[in-house]
């Protein structure tokens, strides 16, 4: 009866896993899910989609602007002959082009600093993609990394059960005392707990991910999958990789090449403005209560005009200067970014090395932890071993495996980080 209730209680804690496992789901297909259904990567295209529209040839184009207007007066003349009314109706309509023809080369630095914005705008958009990416990456990572710990902490608590049941029928039989019993009960019961804990892990880890893919509230997929390490990555390559496709620089090169048309824009207020403006006017007024009932005019006009701001107070000269000094500023802010990535590139490198380096350590560990379990579990069961030191090369194994896993996550984590500094994430 006991061991009836304790399979129970058992399939009671791995009822929530159960449930998870449906349809299997790959990092490609979380990645494209994630990429798809994000709300703020949508707000980013959005962004992108409106500078898009500012980019517009309307700085080269001229205008064109028609008008109309009816106009109607009553006047009212006092006679000794008694009061007379005269109502004159007056209609005008054109159409008028204006075209500025020549603004000191402003209107080309204009066009051509709304097209860095839409570059910096894309920009925007592969940094946001490459940051949920990241995000995507570690949630994936972390399901596999909870649902192993969750598979050590089943196989302990399979051996505890076993351990439990052999110290019951020695308690029957008089070997032990009913103390080692109680102690493996206790352990049991320690071991069912880590199970139940690990499993609010995984569905939690199962929750963050589902949340980053907008994929609803009800978890409808599951993650079989192992973590694989690349090959080792050469920093050389790295450090010219982030330094060419880098997008956090490539945003700051933008940056800078934005504030080099914002002084030409400043520029060109130093030049003449020159438009040229042509149109077509038509224009009836009516006098019914004249000799001449109505009057008419109409035709086309054209011409040129300039302006040149010859002199403005030296504030041309101070908007020069103050854009000078933002293009400088722009330099140097792309020189520190620079320095501040080429700096977390080599400590995550760095991290990076480690990482690899405790892995393997950890997985001979957790190799030679599983040999010394399986040999102290047969010496348990020969009598050869007491429980309290099974007990013992039990917690040295999950222990070791916890450790590996823990390297191994940071490990990929780590690789992973390098390949969003070097812009590959993005590729």
């Amino acid at each position: 009866m006991r061991n009836l209730r304790l399979n129970t209680v058992i399939l009671l804690l791995l009822s929530p896993l159960a449930a998870l496992a449906q349809e299997k789901m790959t990092l490609d297909e979380a990645i494209m899910k994630a990429l798809e259904n994000n709300y703020s990567l949508k707000i980013s295209r959005n962004d992108e989609s409106i500078a898009g529209n500012n980019v517009t040839p309307a700085p080269f184009l001229p205008t064109v602007t028609g008008t109309g207007r009816q106009a109607q007066t009553d006047n009212y003349e006092s006679s000794s002959d008694g009061e007379e009314s005269r109502r004159t109706n007056v209609y005008t309509a054109g159409v008028s082009l204006n075209w500025r023809i020549f603004d000191g080369l402003g209107m080309f630095a204009t066009y051509s600093r709304q097209q860095e914005l839409l570059s910096m705008s894309s920009q925007r958009v592969k940094i946001d993609i490459e940051n949920l990416v990241m995000r995507v990456c570690t949630e994936y990572y972390n399901i596999i990394v909870q649902q192993n710990r969750m598979e050590s902490a089943l196989t302990s608590l399979a051996l505890s059960k076993s351990r439990y049941e052999n110290a019951e029928e020695k308690y029957l039989l008089g070997v032990i005392s009913g103390l080692e019993l109680q102690q493996a009960r206790i352990d049991l019961n320690a071991d069912s707990s880590a199970v139940l804990l690990q499993q609010e892990a995984v569905k939690t880890a199962y929750i963050l991910l589902t949340n980053l893919l907008n994929a609803g509230h009800d978890i409808n997929f599951n993650i079989s999958d192992t973590i694989m390490l690349a090959p080792q990555i050469d920093i050389e390559m790295l450090r010219e990789r982030t330094l060419s496709y880098n997008n956090q620089l490539i945003m700051a090169r933008h940056g800078e090449i934005l504030s080099k048309y914002d002084l030409e824009v400043v520029r060109a207020l130093r030049y003449p403005t020159i438009n040229f403006s042509t149109g077509y006017n038509y224009t009836r007024s009516e006098f019914p209560w004249a000799a001449t009932t109505y009057n008419l005019t109409n035709g086309f006009n054209w011409g040129f005009s300039m302006s040149w701001n010859i002199f403005s107070g030296l504030e041309t000269n101070r908007r020069i200067s103050n854009a000078k000094i933002e293009a400088e500023s722009s330099r140097l802010a792309y020189l520190d970014i620079e320095n501040e990535i080429l700096s977390e590139l080599d400590l995550l490198y760095n991290t990076y090395q480690n990482n690899i380096i405790l892995t393997n350590f950890e997985t001979q560990s957790a190799e030679v932890a599983r040999a010394s379990l399986e040999i102290a579990m047969e010496r348990y069961r020969l009598g050869n071993l007491s429980g309290l030191e099974f007990r013992e090369y039990q917690n040295n194994y999950l222990s070791a495996i916890n450790r590996r896993l823990t390297a191994l996550f940071r490990a990929k984590i780590s690789e992973t980080g390098l390949r969003l500094l070097s812009g590959e994430l993005t590729d």
